[in-house]
């Protein structure tokens, strides 16, 4: 049992979504997305935030999380990203941080990638993104509807 308790829990888990901060280190490996956008669900639920909203804000950081993963550390099981949310009073603020290489924009990439920007900015209400060598930080803001 990997890290965990018994119950599937770490250290720092709040099961009942109470704690003001939700904060966990994400492993640079895709298979860790799911569970931890389900551990950010049952926080922000616990905290009555509207299913609309908690639906919105899972796209984004589950979008911000994987972009971490395959460009932070390309995918090096090593690296560490972290993701941290709080609710402050009417919205809530998400930060996405990796300490792998930042990679500009590629111009003229002729795949069909490179849209979790747009979708980001799409469904949160503020977005940016700073990177720097030493790593990606990506803040999220969204307005929460109220219900």
């Amino acid at each position: 049992m990997e890290g965990g308790t018994a119950a599937g829990l770490v250290p720092g888990d709040d099961p009942a979504g109470t704690a003001p901060v939700f904060t966990v280190d994400l492993p640079a490996d895709p298979v860790r997305l799911a569970p931890t956008r389900e551990r950010l669900r049952g926080w922000l639920r616990g905290h009555g935030v509207s299913d609309w909203d908690v639906e919105t804000v899972l796209i984004a950081a589950g979008e911000a999380c994987a972009n971490a993963i395959e460009h932070g550390y390309r995918f090096a099981p090593e690296g560490i990203t972290t993701l941290r949310a709080e609710l402050r009073d009417d919205h809530l603020v998400i930060e996405v941080r990796d300490r792998g290489g930042w990679r500009p924009d590629a111009d003229g990439d002729p795949t069909d990638r490179g849209r979790g920007r747009m979708i980001m900015t799409r469904v949160m209400d503020e977005v940016s993104i700073v990177g720097t060598p030493e790593g990606t930080t990506v803040h999220l803001v969204k307005r929460l509807s109220g219900g």
